[in-house]
């Protein structure tokens, strides 16, 4: 291996500082190998700069003379005198085996570019790949892959600026998923772009497409869907708490018409009863002005037109309800896309409340109950865009809901968020401890690189640059269940596809 500079000084602090060879091509972000005495280090550059043993002065009157008067100089021992450095972070410190970084390497310790066999010990570390180590913004042939059931139940976060590969890259995670045996997703899908439509490839598209199951309103004209209905009476007060701004006066509201009139107070409220009548049946403890705005808030999330709308409807059930066939999707292992593409903010938020308060439901029910069964239930992942209209600290404010609970509560339940935003400086500090794995696609705001680097498992605090000058399907992914924070070149769905068209050959007449 060539040697492509030399330990000059440094400190466990203060980072090692590496004088680079003239001829080496290095870029922060860059991982390489410290080859001490009896000890390797792998280090991470983290920045670059120039240096010379030339005073400070002369170099500003070579630089005017060069300017002004196009002179040239032929300096002796150039490369001697003029120079690169970077300082770089230790990753890991592999002596008989491999432990964190409590020690600095030697004065004029060789410093080498890495190789595949340098990271031998990335193999099997996971079943979910999602794409190839990253050196700077170069690539090599080792594959990242993550620990789904581990990480799963303890969250992940994925964050980027517009068109970094927020949504590539949960395609890829959730496409990881379908091979893998007692694994489920519920993925919210508010683009249509998650099981592909003309002229996006989607999961669809995957060789595994009897493990999804697609409900959506336009199931009519997608063969093999299923229709994305809710009944009123299937929804419950709580799906309607911490999702639409509710007085506390409106919530006492709801949850005594819930009391009085069963699984019928939905429709009884909106269309059924008279405002008189509804007072009147409540013992007169609710206000009139109170249920005329409950009305409107209402009719407004439902998106109704008459009794009936593109999704939600007050007409009596008479099939097996979503949450039902959802549940048992979730039970058989099933990748589950909501398509939610063409109904407004506050129904996709309804409808993603009531779906996933059954399903944690049907987990914490079956933990206390059957707890035999509760160990063969799937993982479940619930992936989900735009994070901050349900996980937001304006949100949270008005009383939490289930997407809070969750985050809170489910990694004892095997249940896990997948949030994707592009803002995490609007989530709760709280909420962003509790996504032990996150996905850092290129940040480019202050406060929202500030937000993930100090909610972070792991010290990527040095990253922060990096985080910035991140291009599109580029990544620095940290979690407690990698050995350190990894740089990714994340792959790109459509190759995967292709990938997999050549692997399973279609022969036929």
């Amino acid at each position: 291996m060539e040697t492509i500079g030399k330990v000059i000084g440094g400190s466990v602090s203060e980072k090692i500082f590496i004088r680079l060879h003239s001829g080496a091509e290095i870029d922060v972000g860059d991982i390489l190998v410290v080859r001490d005495r009896k000890s390797i280090f792998y280090v991470k550059v983290i920045d670059m700069g120039i240096a010379s043993l030339v005073p400070g002065q002369f170099i500003e009157d070579m630089a005017g003379q060069k300017l002004e008067y196009d002179l040239e100089y032929d300096l002796y021992d150039e490369k001697d005198r003029f120079y690169r450095v970077c300082r770089a972070k230790t990753l890991k410190v592999k002596k008989e085996r491999f432990v964190p970084p409590r020690t600095i390497p030697h004065f004029f310790s060789d410093v080498m570019l890495v190789t595949e066999k340098d990271f031998e010990f990335l193999k099997n570390v996971g079943e979910v790949p999602i794409g190839r180590l990253r050196l700077g913004t170069k690539d090599i042939d080792v594959t990242i892959s993550l620990p789904a059931k581990k990480l799963i139940s303890h969250h992940m976060l994925v964050v980027a600026a517009t068109g970094k590969g927020k949504s590539n890259f949960a395609k890829v995670f959730a496409s990881g998923l379908l091979p893998l045996e007692n694994h489920a997703s519920i993925i919210i899908d508010p683009h249509d772009e998650y099981y592909g439509t003309k002229g996006i490839k989607g999961l669809n598209s995957h060789a595994l497409r009897e493990r999804i199951v697609l409900f959506t309103p336009r199931f009519e004209e997608k063969p093999g869907s299923e229709p994305l209905i809710l009944y009123a009476e299937d929804l419950e007060p709580g799906d309607f708490i911490g999702i639409v701004g509710l007085s506390e006066a409106q919530q006492e509201a709801l949850d005594t018409l819930y009391r009085v009139y069963n699984e019928d107070w939905l429709a009884s409220l909106v269309a059924d009863k008279q405002i008189n009548e509804l007072v009147e049946n409540t013992g007169g403890k609710i206000h009139r002005s109170t249920l005329y705005a409950l009305r409107r808030k209402m009719n407004y999330m439902m998106e109704l037109d008459g009794r009936s709308g593109l999704v939600f409807t007050l007409e009596r059930r008479k099939v097996p309800s979503v949450h039902e066939k959802i549940n048992k999707a979730v039970l058989e292992g099933k990748t589950v896309i909501l398509d939610t593409s063409l109904v407004g903010d506050e129904s996709e938020k309804l409808i993603s409340s009531s779906i996933l308060s059954r399903v944690f439901a049907l987990y914490r029910k079956t933990k206390q109950v059957n707890p035999e069964r509760f160990a063969k239930l799937p993982e479940l992942l619930i992936i989900f865009e735009e994070a901050p209209r349900v996980l937001g600290v304006n949100v949270l404010q008005g009383g939490n809901n289930i997407f809070a609970r969750v985050a809170r509560e489910g990694r004892k339940f095997k249940v896990g968020l997948c949030a994707i935003t592009q803002m995490p400086s609007l989530l709760p500090r709280e909420i962003l401890s509790q996504m032990n794995t996150k996905v850092i696609l290129g940040l480019p705001a202050p406060m929202d690189r500030d937000a993930v680097v100090n909610s972070s498992a792991q010290n990527i605090a040095d990253e922060s640059t990096e985080i910035q000058m991140l291009d599109a399907g580029e990544a620095i992914v940290t979690s407690p269940f990698l050995e350190f924070p990894m740089p990714v070149k994340v792959f790109l769905f459509d190759d995967l596809l292709k990938a997999m068209k050549k692997e399973r050959p279609v022969v036929g007449l």
